[in-house]
């Protein structure tokens, strides 16, 4: 009967996190030009192709050879409240193209697929072929044609509902990763969802608990309402399992950053790397605190009973332990705004919900495994609080959410 019950109330919490987008289009929205090539027939005419500089190299490899071309304007989507787009010349496309996956770079764009969105411009010359000129529609110079005499036309909405169609699998892999946190079926870490824009600065979205990114598509949408926000920003994400201890994330969120920046860009000169906003819900904002935050000691101290100099460890170990316990601010980090975050714990999470979660997360083995080391090596070594949580398997997600004396 207990069984029961925790499965009825968390497939009751996991459909209300559930939001899927989807999309429909006549068979005439599907069109098959050749970007790859210097001539294609556009609208029944040999066209020149002209890669306008909007176009960055990564959408260049997408472009060249798309799984499906549609007209922007022919998608009728369900799901995002409001529909953004630009009216001006040309004709707004939407591409769609599998990730590769092979690249580092690739890694971090969805893997479920690349979704661009392009405006083919038609422009005549007399005497010569025409030019097909493609603008990337999120290109500042697109984005800023739509305050003057001559806009490029574009249609944002169409770029997302086609993106968020394909990722239905995200969404569904929430309760999975809350369950068993140890293996996801969509790798942990930071997610681009455009080609990525040296000259723009990130927003990472962090999702709270039994979530995904896909819990921010109809924000990110109503974005688009704001020409300056498309002309400077970048939407990327950070998806981790809600299941596992909030340290372990949040650790793994500072460590993926940096990655990404360092990836991206090398040199470190680039927007990106130093200046990123963060918007954070519930969970993830305890997560995006560690991020603005310098530990000291403090935090281990809550923890143990014993400083951290004191204690042979092995070199994982200690590792570990500085991974999770010690850190500092990151420089990079302009705003965080903070959505529903329980700064100060949650009554829920220490409530029935949070007991019955508890008892239906499979605990991460690399924590539990390294809180058992040490309360054998060093009896005592933990808080109360902190080895009542130990005797019990050890810290899941819902552990730190509590309102604890600790």
């Amino acid at each position: 009967m207990t069984v029961r019950f925790s499965c009825i109330v968390l497939c009751g919490l996991v459909s209300g996190c559930a939001h899927f987008v989807t999309i429909s289009y006549p068979p005439e929205a599907v069109i098959h030009p050749e970007f790859n090539k210097p001539f294609t027939i556009w609208e029944g005419e040999r066209v020149r192709v002209d890669w306008t500089p909007s176009l960055r190299a990564k959408s260049f490899e997408y472009l060249a050879e798309p799984n499906t071309v549609l007209l922007a304007d022919s998608i009728h989507q369900r799901g995002l409240h409001s529909e953004y787009r630009t009216a001006g010349k040309g004709t707004p496309l939407v591409t769609y193209a599998k990730n590769p996956d092979k690249t580092p770079e690739e890694h971090h764009y969805p893997t479920t697929g690349l979704v661009l969105g392009i405006t083919a411009v038609e422009e005549k010359r007399r005497g010569q072929v025409p030019l097909l000129k493609l603008y990337d529609s999120l290109d500042p110079t697109v984005v800023r044609s739509s305050s003057g005499p001559d806009p490029i036309a574009a249609n944002y909405t169409a770029i997302l509902a086609v993106l968020f169609s394909h990722a239905h699998k995200v969404a569904g892999s929430a309760s999975g990763s809350f369950l068993r946190p140890d293996h996801p079926r969509f790798a942990t870490g930071i997610y681009l969802i455009h080609p990525y824009d040296p000259n723009k600065v990130p927003i990472l979205f962090i999702h709270g608990l039994l979530s995904s990114p896909l819990s921010w598509q109809i924000l990110v949408n109503d974005l688009c309402a704001d020409p300056k926000i498309l002309e400077h920003y970048q939407p990327w994400f950070f998806l981790y399992p809600t299941g596992q201890p909030v340290l372990e994330s949040a650790a793994q969120l500072r460590e993926d950053l940096q990655a990404t920046e360092r990836l991206f860009d090398p040199q470190g000169i680039s927007i990106p790397s130093h200046h990123v906003v963060v918007i954070a819900h519930s969970m993830g904002g305890l997560l995006a605190h560690t991020l603005v935050s310098d530990s000291g000691d403090r935090l281990w101290n809550v923890f143990a009973t014993r400083p951290l100099n004191s204690l042979s460890l092995s070199t994982s170990e200690q590792d570990t332990i500085l991974q999770y316990f010690f850190f500092r601010h990151q420089a990079a980090i302009d705003r965080v705004i903070f959505l529903s975050v329980p700064h100060r714990g949650s009554r829920l999470a220490g409530g029935i919900l949070g007991s019955i979660g508890n008892r239906l997360i499979r605990h991460s083995r690399s924590p539990a495994q390294a809180m058992r080391t040490l309360a054998t090596q060093y009896p005592g070594i933990f808080s109360p609080y902190v080895a009542r949580v130990n005797a019990r398997g050890g810290p899941t997600g819902c552990f730190r959410l509590r309102q604890t004396p600790c």
